[in-house]
């Protein structure tokens, strides 16, 4: 781990702001409500698919629902936590 650091610091700040640009990318975790603005819908689906194979033991909502949800509910905080309360929506309302 250490070495791929050093390596990604050899290689300059702009690889570092990349690798920490790719990385914030990655996952709805990280993403602010602009970053989740600026994605396509196809990528949005992916994030929201990714997030509920991380935090949902149940999946009853389809990831392309709760990227709408996500959305919808763009006013109510970061992407992750509108996330969560899409998804608790859900599972109270069974």
């Amino acid at each position: 781990m250490a070495g791929a650091l050093l390596t990604l610091l050899a290689t300059g700040p702009a690889a570092l702001g990349a690798a920490v640009e790719s990385a914030d990318d990655a996952s709805l975790l990280y993403l602010s409500s602009s970053d989740w603005d600026r994605q396509t819908t196809p990528r949005k689906v992916a994030l929201a698919a990714d997030f509920m194979r991380i935090f949902c033991t149940v999946q009853t909502m389809s990831a392309a629902s709760l990227a709408d949800c996500l959305d919808r509910n763009a006013v109510d905080g970061a992407p992750f936590e509108r996330a969560m309360a899409c998804v608790s929506a859900l599972s109270a309302g069974r």
